[in-house]
């Protein structure tokens, strides 16, 4: 599992990866004993989103990689549209 720091730089880098945030939205996370929190303020209420990943696979990813899931996340709140990366994407529409 990364480290917090890791976790932080994956975030900033999904951001500028994903380029839907603006400004006045705050991507943040946090590593827990059993996974990472993460969570997405935006500008109201449909863009707020916040998800615990537990999944093994996904918990055992590389900071690059990882940062390439959490941008397609980031992507799919702005759109409104779910997207659970514990099940790495597979409910989630092609984007």
């Amino acid at each position: 599992m990364l480290t917090a720091d890791e976790l932080h730089r994956a975030l900033k880098h999904a951001g500028y990866e994903a380029a839907v945030c603006t400004r006045f939205c705050a991507v943040g996370g946090a590593c827990r004993a059993s996974g990472y929190a993460i969570h997405h303020n935006g500008l109201g209420s449909s863009d707020t989103s916040e998800q615990l990943v537990s999944d093994e696979m996904v918990l055992r990813l590389p900071e690059e990689a990882l940062a390439h899931w959490l941008a397609r996340w980031l992507v799919a709140t702005h759109r409104r549209q779910r997207f659970d990366l514990n099940r790495r994407g597979r409910d989630h529409p092609v984007l």
